[in-house]
């Protein structure tokens, strides 16, 4: 497995709020040695992690747990092993134990996993999609007409800019905690401010949100945050790390 960490922050007005950025990659479960797993996961989720059957759901399993615990762990004195992370009624991650008033947003693709973690005072959300050609018609068939046209007047390729728009919305649901649980409609994007690598986007119905959103080395990632504060995440930053543990 290859991990990177990086440290960020939100600014809101003269505040500094420090946010970490955790990505790790991995193919297979069978590269993670015993020694690793001790260090990362507690008895019960080495126990739930032995039932699980499938492959796939090994790898994601894993990308989730390590890269959200090494996001967390920076803010919290326990080690690895004993940051306990639940779920939540819709499915978002609950830090248990949690005394630092702390939240994660968590997200994966086939073999590579990132997490963010930050006062829970701002909620936040990330995704990263693979640039797949194959995905952008069922993508496109639920984009609103506005969107499309975004997306046409943008700088980027438009299958890039159609599974950008995916991003930016499920980035959205996270920070909400309420995941595709509504009408696509609803996360409707209204404006994208493009250059070559990098959008900034904003909200039809949620205008105390805007997303940020990077082209990497065939994925798309982004993350949302309240519009009040600025990101101080570069496109050369996310570049740099996403290289390095990229491993496709």
């Amino acid at each position: 497995m290859k991990y990177i960490d990086i440290e960020t922050e939100l600014v809101d007005n003269n505040e500094t709020v420090p946010v970490m950025i955790s990505l790790c990659s991995l193919r297979e479960s069978q590269m993670i040695t015993k020694e690793f797993m001790d260090n990362y996961l507690s008895l019960q989720e080495k126990k739930y992690y032995d039932e699980l059957k499938y492959e796939a759901r090994k790898v994601s399993y894993l990308l989730g747990r390590i890269s959200s615990k090494r996001a967390l762990a920076s803010f919290l004195d326990n080690d690895k092993q004993e940051i306990s992370i639940d779920k939540g009624i819709f499915y978002y991650p609950i830090i248990k134990n949690n005394n630092k008033n702390l939240t994660v947003t968590i997200t994966h693709t086939k073999y590579i996993g990132a997490a963010a973690a930050v006062k829970e005072h701002y909620p936040i959300g990330i995704d990263i999609e693979a640039i797949d050609i194959n995905h952008v018609k069922s993508i496109k068939s639920q984009m609103t007409e506005q969107e499309i046209n975004l997306v046409k007047n943008c700088q980027w390729e438009e299958h890039e800019g159609v599974i950008a728009i995916w991003t930016i919305k499920e980035a959205l649901s996270k920070s909400l905690k309420i995941g595709f649980l509504t009408p696509l409609k609803i996360y409707e994007v209204n404006s994208l401010d493009c250059d070559n690598n990098c959008i900034i986007s904003r909200y039809k119905n949620f205008p105390m949100f805007k997303a940020k959103t990077f082209k990497l080395n065939g994925s798309i990632f982004t993350i949302c945050y309240p519009n009040k504060c600025d990101l101080m995440l570069e496109y050369s930053t996310m570049e740099n790390t996403f290289n390095k543990i990229n491993i496709l």
